[in-house]
């Protein structure tokens, strides 16, 4: 499939204009046959290093072939990164949501104070997460948060990351793809996905400990999709003003 789309392709790569404009060039191509001529294109694009600008709604295709990627909502962009910043630092829900497969963990909750500290508080309290400072004194206590953690920084709980907060988690789904194994278990009544090892193999109703770096956890408001921080770090002077900023709305 494609014949078409590949023949124009080929058309204007053999015009060597100085800029390439591609709208989603390879969106009716079978999926092996994409994986295939998204390698082509990257490679053609490192031999002519003509500036080209892709169009997609492929994240898989944004995030290999950008040097830079803009995710666009409703024709306004979002953000406009490295791949690897897109990733890592996505600056709101939407950007979150949007690039990662499986996509992002999103769990929605309410600060807690406790003991003087203010808490993100999961699973009944199981798992208790100090805010850092910044974040903790921006006036959030009363406010809605969600709390964004990405697959694979989830972790079978194990005697070498002792200190990091460990949740106990019902298994629902468990999905193995080979190089490993996707576990879904309800958290906060928020289904999670976890990326674990390809020789995991719990059983459907199995208890799991789970534990997660809260410095690769993120803090988005749950009104406006703003991230606002991590939650094992202190946030940038830039994230305390848009903590602020949300505050005064």
């Amino acid at each position: 499939g494609g014949q078409q789309q590949r023949v124009a392709m080929g058309r204007a790569l053999a015009r060597r204009p100085k800029i390439y404009l591609f709208d989603e060039p390879l969106s009716n191509l079978d999926a092996k046959l994409r994986v295939e001529m998204r390698t082509e294109m990257k490679l053609m694009h490192q031999r002519l290093k003509t500036t080209t600008v892709y169009v997609t709604h492929d994240q898989i295709e944004a995030m290999t072939l950008g040097d830079k990627v803009a995710v666009m909502k409703d024709g306004i962009v979002q953000q406009f990164g490295t791949p690897k910043q897109i990733y890592n630092d996505p600056a709101n829900l939407f950007v979150a949501s949007f690039i990662g497969s499986p996509p992002m963990n999103f769990i929605p909750l309410r600060l807690q104070r406790k003991d003087g500290q203010l808490f993100a508080l999961l699973d009944s309290g199981q798992a208790r997460c100090e805010l850092p400072v910044g974040v903790a004194d921006a006036g959030l206590e009363d406010r809605e948060i969600i709390l964004g953690i990405r697959p694979e920084q989830i972790m079978l709980a194990a005697g070498d990351q002792a200190g990091l907060p460990a949740i106990r988690a019902e298994v629902q789904v468990t999905e193995p793809t080979g190089p490993d194994t996707l576990v879904f278990v309800t958290l906060n009544q928020s289904k999670v996905c976890c990326r674990l090892a390809p020789d995991v193999a719990p059983q459907v109703g199995e208890s799991l400990t789970l534990q997660f770096d809260p410095s690769k956890v993120l803090i988005f408001d749950a009104k406006s999709g703003e991230r606002l921080g991590v939650l094992g770090q202190s946030p940038s002077a830039e994230r305390v003003n848009n903590v602020s900023q949300l505050n005064r709305k």
